[in-house]
Formats: structure tokens, C-alpha cells, sequence
């Protein structure tokens, strides 16, 4: 679970206290564009359940400043505890990276979870096909850095839903003339987001309940998430092994999945089954990504 200290609830009224320092939003710019980020730190997000069940609460770690470790690709089916470990790891993400850290969260569905970020001024927060517009100024922030913007404190994409989002697209394009449809658009912006934000502070995590290739047809950019976790039971082998390649074959055979169970593979670390940890103050963790979305 989170604790947070009395610096961590300062933080979650405003910037830290060396931004809140800053005159302006001008200076808090300016910040942006002088600080290098060399170092950033590993995110304790999943408890080992092998270690768990020998009663070791020992974590497992997303070193974010792994250049293989960037991008995360989350599944599992509905009421696995997918949304609610998104939600913790978007907290962990404000806990633990520096204070400049921003979000862009698409949730196509319109979660419940995520319902009392509407409305708020300037939050960047997408929901239904407003989702296209967050999907494209992340991307518009990518290629900026990969131009001539200097800016390289981190920034995260959540894009909760894909799958039924580009699918729902999709069908809405049918009734469009091909230079209209948005589809490949948005498309084109994932892609652009997976194989370029890595070297300029980009981070992207794509949550579907079905990863197969009619959502990611490049081999290649399934190769990007150099992180994965599925939540509850497989469908089937085949699920499986979309999710993990050829990873899957050292998921044990007795694994049986369940609410906040799951599997979870980390570049250079390995194959893991993993628990969620519980959220003990979800007014903190709400608050938390509230924060970084406006910030």
C-alpha cells in the first residue's frame, strides 16, 4: 500500500516546494528546459507472489530509467483488478518520479474510476472520442523534443481501453472519405509514441482486455512494451502467448489467476507471478492523479 509522508501531502496540493518557489508558469517552463533527468527511480509496483505466499512481502521493481522498460502493455479481462492496479501504478508514478512528471490519460469507456476529472480546467483527461485529441497531443509533445524542444522531464500516456476505442473508430470511419478517417491517425500517433519517446522522457501504457494483432499489427511495436502484466485467468494458451511470446511457456502450469493476481514479465528481469497491492487511501491516490494530469 502507499504512505505518504507530510512532504507527499504538500505535494499533493500543488508543485513540490521548489516549484511552488518559481513566479510563474513561465519559470516553472524554463525549469523544464534546464533540468536533465540522468537518474530516475525504480517504482516498487507489484508484490512478488512467490515470495508472498512464503510470507516475504517483497516487491518487484520498474526501473524507469531502463531505456527497454519505458512502456507497459496491461491486460486482462473485466473485474480482473486491471483498473484498480492502474490506478495505484499512476499514484506510484506521482510518489516516486520527480515533481515535474505530467499525465495524459485517455479512458474511452468513461470510467467510474476516473469520473471526477471531468470538468477540471486544463486536466489531461480524454474520455470517449475525445480520447483521439489526448492521443495526438502526446504525440505533438514527442515530436517537439525530437525537433528542437530541450524538454525532457518525463511524461506518461495512459490509454486505458484501446482496443475498444480503436475499434469503435474504426467503424466510425467506414462512412468517411480516407483522408478524413481517424483510425490511422491515431494509429500513426501510438507508433510514433512507442518507438521515439523513449530517448526524450515519453512513457506510454496501453491497457487492453485483447492485445492481439488487430490492435497492434506490427510486430515491432508489440516489441516496445518492455514491460507486461495480465490480470486473473488466460483464455486460453494462445492469449498467452499474444501477451508474453515466447515468455509464456515458463508461465507455470497450476496458475490459475484471480482478482489482483496476475502475470507480470520486466525486460531483464524475467517472467514473475504478481499480486496488486491494496490501496489503503484511495482519496490519496485519486488526489495524486489528479495532480498529474494538471500540473
Amino acid at each position: 500500500s502507499l504512505r505518504w509522508s507530510c512532504r507527499q501531502k504538500e505535494r499533493c496540493r500543488g508543485l513540490s516546494s521548489a516549484a511552488v518557489s518559481l513566479s510563474s508558469a513561465a519559470s516553472v517552463w524554463q525549469m523544464r528546459m534546464t533540468v536533465t533527468f540522468d537518474k530516475l527511480p525504480t517504482i516498487p509496483v507489484f508484490l512478488d507472489a512467490k515470495k508472498l505466499s512464503a510470507g516475504v512481502p517483497a516487491f518487484l521493481g520498474w526501473d524507469t530509467s531502463s531505456t527497454t522498460q519505458h512502456h507497459w502493455l496491461v491486460g486482462g479481462n473485466s473485474g480482473a483488478g486491471k483498473s484498480y492496479s492502474l490506478m495505484l501504478m499512476i499514484a506510484k508514478i506521482w510518489r516516486y518520479m520527480p515533481d515535474m512528471t505530467r499525465l495524459w490519460l485517455m479512458d474511452f469507456k468513461g470510467s467510474d474510476d476516473f469520473h471526477y476529472l471531468r470538468g477540471i480546467p486544463n486536466a489531461r483527461y480524454y474520455f470517449h472520442d475525445r480520447c483521439a485529441v489526448g492521443l495526438q497531443e502526446f504525440g505533438e509533445e514527442m515530436e517537439s523534443r525530437l525537433r528542437d524542444n530541450p524538454d525532457r522531464s518525463p511524461v506518461v500516456a495512459v490509454f486505458d481501453e484501446y482496443a475498444s476505442f480503436i475499434s469503435y473508430t474504426q467503424v466510425m470511419d467506414r462512412s468517411k472519405k480516407p483522408e478524413a478517417r481517424l483510425a490511422p491517425k491515431c494509429e500513426v500517433w501510438l507508433m510514433n509514441a512507442l518507438f521515439l519517446s523513449r530517448g526524450v522522457g515519453g512513457y506510454c501504457v496501453l491497457c487492453t482486455q485483447r492485445p492481439d494483432q488487430s490492435i497492434l499489427p506490427s510486430g515491432g511495436a508489440r516489441d516496445q512494451f518492455g514491460c507486461r502484466v495480465w490480470w486473473g485467468r488466460f483464455s486460453s494458451r494462445e492469449a498467452a502467448t499474444m501477451m508474453f511470446g515466447d515468455e509464456a511457456k515458463l508461465i507455470p502450469e497450476d496458475y490459475v489467476g484471480g482478482l489482483g493476481h496476475g502475470i507480470a514479465y520486466m525486460d531483464g528481469k524475467g517472467l514473475f507471478e504478481v499480486v496488486s497491492p491494496r490501496i489503503r487511501r484511495m482519496d490519496d491516490v485519486k488526489e495524486a492523479i489528479r495532480e498529474l494530469v494538471t500540473r
